[in-house]
């Protein structure tokens, strides 16, 4: 079987090679993911807890030693690494707590004539082994929020990360196997073994986070399991007029690093900026400023925002996009390192660049677009034209306008006063329209990792 190189995207250089899982091993680690979860899947909600809090101190002990690993296989910028890792500590805690929580509900069986006397308890039950298929861009934390609600929840999981920064997840998987063998697995397979992990037997769930067009391919291959998508987006940011001028270089600077914060790499960086018509020039000045100031380069600076791209086929996609607005694109200063792009602002012009890959697709790189708008039915028409919907982010104080978009706008989460790329880790997490479906977020997860079961309990024989 082939190796894995995983390079430094920053530098190019070689941080570990890594074979890939023969066949062999692949059946070797669903037997033994079944057999933990046949054991687990009885444990009692302290012992759940306690397994989470157990790798929570393992992992705050061994904080400096993840967030450099993702750094150099991830290219993440030290300190946006470092705050992922605080992030998962929150992540394990609240899991720890919901293991606790997570109950059922009580109903009457006598609520309708012909009823009898007794209780209805409704349950959740573990579905089984759960595959989850990770990015690169959040190579712990998004996995956690996979890992995390399936141990929460009873069940087991096999990790099948991306194959640009997979060493986080096999590092955090030897965390848990110290304590409970085979429960938490990463395995190394290439494409064609995924797709057979997909229609495994053993596999009772599929949770995927990535791209649209390789999620659909996973829920066709999954043959009527259940299965969540996480995918992809094109985070809108609104400005409205009562915004005070003295906070426009505040808020121009916040959404500028949600717009270029780890060479904008997430699925919900900021990527389209409207402002209210009459505020926008003033307001574009200050996204200008902010865009020209965001520091950008060598990820091990603690003061990098915008790092390295993850590879040379991202950075040609991403350069693809904006070739045809030539001069409406203003950058940060260039550096010269191939990885790096310049942090990139584009003021869109008409409507046909409205309808501009730019616009409309998922960037997944350090640019980001801004234009006017006048009311807010424009703006529902501009950020709802496309195809995704996962957040969107509006400053204002104008509570009409915020419970009207709230209602209308399609997307899974509105942040108000805040950039989209804020999110919360117990948050109902997810999109609409082509954003996926499912929920993520602790408790959320965990109630699609479970099936539903109904008791008739009555000491009375029905006859």
């Amino acid at each position: 079987m082939s190796s894995l190189l995983v390079r430094n995207p920053y530098d190019g250089s070689v941080v570990a090679e890594k074979p890939y899982a023969t066949d062999a091993q692949i059946d070797r680690a669903l037997s033994r993911a079944r057999d933990a979860f046949l054991v687990w899947r009885r444990s009692p909600a302290h012992e759940r807890a306690q397994l989470l809090l157990d790798v929570a101190a393992e992992l705050e002990q061994d904080q400096t030693g993840f967030a450099e690993l993702m750094r150099d296989e991830a290219g993440k910028p030290i300190t946006y690494a470092r705050a992922e890792v605080t992030r998962a500590l929150n992540v394990l805690r609240w899991s720890a707590g919901e293991a606790q929580r997570f109950g059922g509900e009580l109903l009457r069986l006598d609520a309708f004539a012909g009823g009898r006397a007794g209780f209805g308890i409704h349950q959740k039950f573990p579905r089984g082994v759960i595959l989850g298929i990770t990015p690169f861009n959040f190579p712990l934390n998004l996995v956690l929020h996979k890992v995390a609600p399936a141990v929460a929840s009873g069940n087991a999981i096999l990790i099948k990360p991306s194959p640009f920064a997979p060493l986080t997840s096999l590092r955090l998987a030897a965390l848990f196997e110290k304590h409970r063998p085979g429960l938490v697995q990463a395995v190394l397979a290439t494409d064609e073994q995924t797709a057979g992990l997909t229609r495994a037997a053993e596999v009772a769930m599929v949770s995927f986070t990535g791209s649209a067009s390789v999620g659909y391919l996973v829920r066709d291959q999954s043959r009527g399991k259940p299965v969540t998508l996480e995918l992809g987006g094109n985070a809108w940011c609104a400005v409205l007029r009562d915004t005070p001028p003295a906070h426009f270089g505040s808020i121009a600077k916040r959404i500028a690093a949600g717009a270029f914060g780890y060479a904008g790499q997430s699925c919900i960086s900021v990527q389209n900026v409207a402002v209210e018509a009459e505020v926008y020039p003033e307001f574009l000045e200050a996204l200008r400023g902010a865009t020209r100031a965001t520091p950008y380069g060598d990820p091990r600076d603690p003061l990098t925002i915008s790092g390295p791209v993850i590879h040379a086929g991202a950075r040609q996609k991403i350069e693809s996009k904006l070739q045809e607005f030539g001069d409406r694109c203003e950058s940060a200063q260039h550096i010269g390192n191939q990885m790096l792009l310049a942090p990139t602002l584009v003021e869109i012009m008409d409507e046909n660049q409205e309808r501009s890959a730019l616009v409309q697709e998922e960037v997944f790189g350090p640019v980001m677009t801004a234009r006017p708008f006048r009311g807010t039915d424009e703006l529902l028409t501009l950020a709802g034209s496309g195809r995704y919907g996962l957040q969107a982010g509006i400053f204002t104080q104008n509570l009409a306008a915020i419970e009207g978009l709230y209602r209308d706008l399609e997307v899974g989460g509105l942040v108000v006063n805040d950039v989209p790329t804020s999110r919360y880790d117990h948050q109902p997490y997810g999109g609409m329209k082509e954003s996926g479906q499912g929920r993520e977020g602790v408790k959320y997860a965990m109630e699609d990792m479970t099936e539903s079961k109904f008791l008739a309990l009555s000491s009375s024989v029905a006859l």
